[in-house]
């Protein structure tokens, strides 16, 4: 079986971005307002919170849309064939963090993440969901729990002993989604960074 073809699927089905197909018909360029980013944050921020689910969803479900046409076209269960699945999980992800449609450029890829891993290893990314909206809610900070979320789930695959190959695959992405938010830690460091709720 060659898998190209399936990794090329999901990084096309990555690169779809849905930060701008909710805010472009609505008169909103996220990569030129708000934080710039083109992900489900930013649009929540410039035009509420119902549009930046709906931003959240589209970004979580390109990444279950890959791995199901996947899934479908080999007949392959998540368990034997893991090399395959974890390889479109990461081309989803790397996908929409480079996208084809953006000149390589994108958004922090953590939805997308969430998506594809809910699959993958639903209990993990479960508990890293509830982790990621816990820091949130500590700390008033999207990008914290982003972070912290991108840490303990390849952890927690690790713990629960997923296969290797998803473990390798989630640890690949914690490095991607740090370095995509390079720009929010250096806020962070020096207190600058936007809080999701504004205190009066």
């Amino acid at each position: 079986m060659n898998p190209l073809p399936f990794l090329l699927l999901a990084y096309l089905l990555g690169s779809i971005p849905f930060a701008l197909v909710v805010s472009l018909p609505q008169g909103v360029d996220p990569r030129k307002a708000g934080s710039k980013n083109p992900g489900a944050t930013n649009v929540a921020r410039l035009l509420g919170k119902k549009w930046g689910v709906i931003t959240f969803l589209g970004d979580a479900g390109k990444g279950i849309i890959a791995l199901f046409i996947a899934k479908f076209a080999t007949g392959l269960s998540f368990h034997e064939a893991p090399s395959l699945y974890a390889g479109v999980a990461f081309f989803a992800v790397l996908g929409h963090m480079y996208s084809l449609f953006l000149k390589l450029k994108g958004g922090k890829g953590v939805a997308t993440t969430i998506g594809t891993f809910l699959v993958l290893t639903p209990l993990p990314s479960l508990l890293s969901l509830i982790f990621f909206l816990l820091m949130v809610y500590l700390t008033n900070y999207v990008s914290v729990g982003s972070l912290a979320f991108s840490l303990v789930l390849p952890i927690l695959i690790y713990f629960f002993n997923y296969p290797k190959e998803y473990f390798f695959s989630s640890l690949a992405l914690t490095l991607l989604i740090w370095i995509k938010h390079r720009d929010n830690i250096k806020r962070l460091i020096k207190g600058e960074e936007n809080p999701w709720k504004r205190k009066n």
